[in-house]
Parts: structure tokens; C-alpha cells; sequence
């Protein structure tokens, strides 16, 4: 079940990064964050999701 969640994140990484936006929690709820508009803040929450996609395939 970890790997199918891992191969599901890594598939939104590299959409979300092709894109140029990304979902990031924020809050109570959660805010679409735009490459364009805050690229550091856009790039940070790629690394998050690429790290948790890594850790998803190879730890659990």
C-alpha cells in the first residue's frame, strides 16, 4: 500500500513541477501555491513531496 501511495506522489511531484503549481496545507485548509508567484515557497513544498515519495517507496 506504501509503494502504490509513494508511486501516486511521485506521479503529482513531477506534475505539480511540470505545472508550476502545487497544493500546500496552509491553515486549516490548504492553498494552491504558484511557481510564478512565490518560486522559493513553490520549489520547498516540491522538495517535501519528493522527499515523502522517496521515503514512501524505499522505508516503508
Amino acid at each position: 500500500m506504501f509503494k502504490a501511495l509513494g508511486a501516486l506522489l511521485v506521479i503529482y511531484t513531477v506534475y505539480a513541477a511540470v505545472e508550476g503549481k502545487v497544493f500546500a496545507k496552509s491553515g486549516v485548509r490548504g492553498r494552491t501555491v504558484h511557481r510564478e508567484e512565490s518560486p522559493t515557497y513553490f520549489w520547498i513544498v516540491v522538495g517535501i513531496y519528493a522527499a515523502l515519495a522517496i521515503a514512501l517507496l524505499t522505508v516503508f
